[in-house]
């Protein structure tokens, strides 16, 4: 159930046009290994290009069980759905229909992921947010350059914490409302779960693939998406490209979890036993694979994070 025979994680980009030709920093890398051998590394120039390559990966790997990590955040706050007013159940995947059905993302990698972000905060009827954070000659009315706003953010009768409760157990992470400058990931956020939701639907995928934690543990599932943080990870900073190491060293990371046998009690229930906190990770918010830590539904403060 939990023995993988391949691991695979992407560092995705929001750039706005294709990376250089030359394999560079903040750029589409991923790295891919078996249970034994050599990670292999790829560099991708757009997000087209690498979804592509990784389609056909996966077709060939649908009888294996892999293991894909994705570096962008799979949920939004508790909340987030309703003020939207999404109906359908699961809330997640309510909200990944709804963000595929906005985003414009062209093969050269132009996209229009700032007017989704406006237009979100517009449909949830809130002043400025929660999404913030855009050049300043593409600001608008309902999205402005900084934050202008505290959180958490009345949408109607919701109320839309900055984090989710993931978020909440390190504070190097960003919240995916951030959608530029130094350590965003909304961006990312909003141009890769249409990506991920396609390769999820597959007609040749879709009967093996599972997104973790939203469709339970990696029971059934061959292919299993979850999310990841491969910053948590201390590098040895021996590649000129940072990009490259982190995935380099996420897929290693993966292999001796595995071969320690920890897996497993990263996949099952790593946030506790709380029945709220469950229900919220698990239909709303998701998780970061390698975080583990109890955390309180309400305001509390939570205690510290452990990885592995």
């Amino acid at each position: 159930m939990f023995n993988y025979t391949h691991y695979i994680a992407i560092d995705w980009s929001a750039r706005n046009q294709p990376s250089p030709a030359r394999p560079t920093k903040d750029a589409i890398w991923v790295a891919e290994s078996a249970t034994c051998g050599p990670a292999r590394t790829h560099y991708f120039r757009t997000r087209h290009a690498c979804a592509a390559y990784l389609e056909q990966r996966l077709i060939e790997l649908r009888h294996e069980r892999v293991l894909v990590g994705w570096d962008f955040s799979f949920g939004y706050p508790e909340g987030f759905a309703a003020a939207l007013g999404l109906e359908g159940t699961p809330a997640w995947r309510a909200v990944w229909k709804h963000i595929t059905g906005l985003v414009e993302d062209t093969a050269d990698n132009r996209s229009n992921r700032f007017a989704v972000g406006a237009l979100l905060n517009e449909q949830v009827g809130a002043p400025a947010g929660p999404f913030w954070g855009v050049p300043a000659g593409q600001r608008s009315a309902h999205l402005h350059s900084t934050r202008t706003f505290r959180y958490p953010v009345q949408a109607g009768h919701h109320s839309l914490p900055e984090r989710r409760l993931v978020e909440t157990l390190h504070p190097r992470m960003q919240p995916a409302w951030k959608l530029a400058y130094t350590g965003s990931v909304g961006s990312q956020t909003l141009l890769g779960i249409p990506y991920l939701l396609r390769l999820r639907d597959h007609a040749q995928l879709r009967r093996v693939s599972r997104v973790w934690p939203f469709e339970g543990g990696a029971a059934g599932a061959h292919i299993l998406h979850a999310e990841i943080y491969p910053s948590l990870l201390p590098l040895p900073k021996r590649d000129a490209i940072p990009d490259r190491e982190q995935v380099r060293s996420y897929v290693a990371w993966l292999r001796e979890r595995q071969a320690a046998g920890e897996l497993r009690s990263l996949l099952e229930r790593p946030w506790g036993e709380d029945v709220g906190v469950h229900n919220r990770v698990t239909q709303h918010e998701g998780w970061i694979l390698g975080i583990k830590g109890r955390v309180a539904s309400g305001p509390s403060t939570p205690p510290p994070h452990k990885v592995g």
